[in-house]
């Protein structure tokens, strides 16, 4: 890839105070994106934006799950400040429930944050795109909703599918316009809100886990990130409604 062409692209990253999101948002900085970065966590993103650059970064402190709140910030954006590519990275649940336990609250719940904030940032952020006729839209799914979850729960799966159904019919509707939108589907990766859980579970179960990965580790943010970037940029432009796994070999 080439980050020319990425280069000095709008580029909106939700999730991006932490976690794969915030590796997403310094690697498109590192290619030459300007960034609007959304987070719910205002400290997060401003010692981001200090890492990244405060003349190439504008934080725009909103939790995603307030449709009011992101629409009105999004229309009050310029022209000029108008994505070029959206990474809906907010979402995930590191929480292994039963279906017993689980309630129509919890799956609301997940639903909101993980398939409404894509579909809402995609609805806000698209009509830009297809008048400038370019435009990268990156979802974040997940294993969970490839298949089953060993690691969550059946509302967080449910989402999770979900999002790869909006994926798909959004890519159908806007590849005439020259807008791409793809998802990738990552497997167990080492977060800090991931690495937090692992270290709550017992030394059995965590062998346990890594013995289910046929590359026998969890994944990296880096290894996590990297393939975000390309789905960004001009050389993926013939690549539209693809899920990509990054399971180490979870899901095949």
């Amino acid at each position: 890839m080439t980050t020319s062409s990425i280069e000095h692209k709008m580029a909106l990253v939700t999730g991006a105070g932490a976690g794969i999101g915030a590796e997403v948002a310094r690697r498109l900085a590192d290619a030459g994106a300007r960034l609007l970065l959304v987070d719910k966590d205002t400290a997060a993103l401003n010692a981001l934006r200090r890492q990244i650059g405060d003349h190439r970064a504008l934080c725009l402190p909103i939790d995603v799950t307030d449709i009011a709140a992101i629409s009105d910030a999004i229309q009050g954006l310029s022209d000029a400040q108008r994505p070029d590519i959206l990474v809906n990275a907010v979402g995930g649940d590191a929480n292994s429930i039963p279906l017993a336990d689980l309630d129509e609250t919890y799956l609301e719940t997940s639903v909101r944050h993980n398939l409404t904030t894509a579909f809402t940032m995609t609805r806000l952020c698209a009509p830009a795109m297809r008048r400038r006729r370019w435009g990268r839209i990156v979802n974040f799914a997940s294993i969970a909703g490839r298949t089953y979850s060993y690691f969550s729960n059946a509302a967080y799966v449910a989402a999770k599918a979900a999002v790869i159904g909006l994926t798909k019919q959004t890519a159908y509707e806007l590849a005439a316009d020259g807008v791409c939108v793809n998802a990738v589907a990552h497997g167990p990766i080492a977060t800090d809100r991931i690495q937090a859980a692992w270290a709550k579970h017992s030394p059995e179960r965590r062998r346990n886990i890594t013995e289910r990965i046929p590359i026998g580790r969890l994944g990296t943010v880096d290894e996590a990130a990297a393939i975000v970037i390309h789905l960004c940029s001009q050389e993926a432009g013939y690549t539209t409604g693809t899920v990509i796994d990054i399971n180490g070999g979870l899901f095949i």
